[in-house]
């Protein structure tokens, strides 16, 4: 089953095959966003592959969404890039089903002292009767220092 799961994933456009990094596997889309899911018994997630397969496959609406929350941080010269899809540990600890991660890149990057990335998590919620009320998003900010050579 994980087998054919991770060919349906590779057939998403994931060229190569998951690589092991700090307890976690990724995989790289043609665009460069990272895709993270966790380890299981040595393997990539079965769970978490299935997971990635459905949002890759529905990445557009989901991005537009997670965007329209980083309107209200927008700067003037640059732009929000999605770096990650993370159905990995972050997401776990967060308790999220996933977190799509962005970074700003300034037009400028000589000018840039200190870019925001940013992490918005979304989550299934349900009322306390069962009933579904939609995805749940959480923003979570930080700040990554650094210096453009």
């Amino acid at each position: 089953m994980l087998e054919s799961t991770l060919n349906d994933l590779t057939m998403l456009a994931i060229p190569g095959e998951f690589r092991s990094a700090h307890g976690e596997w990724t995989a790289m889309l043609p665009d460069d966003t990272e895709i993270v899911v966790a380890d299981a018994l040595g393997r990539p997630c079965g769970l978490g592959i299935q997971k990635a397969i459905a949002i890759v496959q529905s990445r557009a609406g989901l991005e537009t969404r997670a965007r329209q929350l980083l309107a209200p941080l927008g700067k003037i010269d640059g732009e929000w890039r999605l770096v990650a899809l993370d159905f990995g540990i972050q997401a776990r600890n967060r308790d999220c089903e996933f977190l799509m991660c962005f970074a700003f890149q300034a037009a400028n990057p000589d000018l840039a002292v200190a870019d925001p990335y940013v992490e918005v998590g979304f989550a299934l919620s349900s009322e306390p009767t069962g009933a579904s009320v939609g995805p749940l998003f959480i923003l979570m900010i930080q700040t990554m220092a650094g210096f453009a050579a």
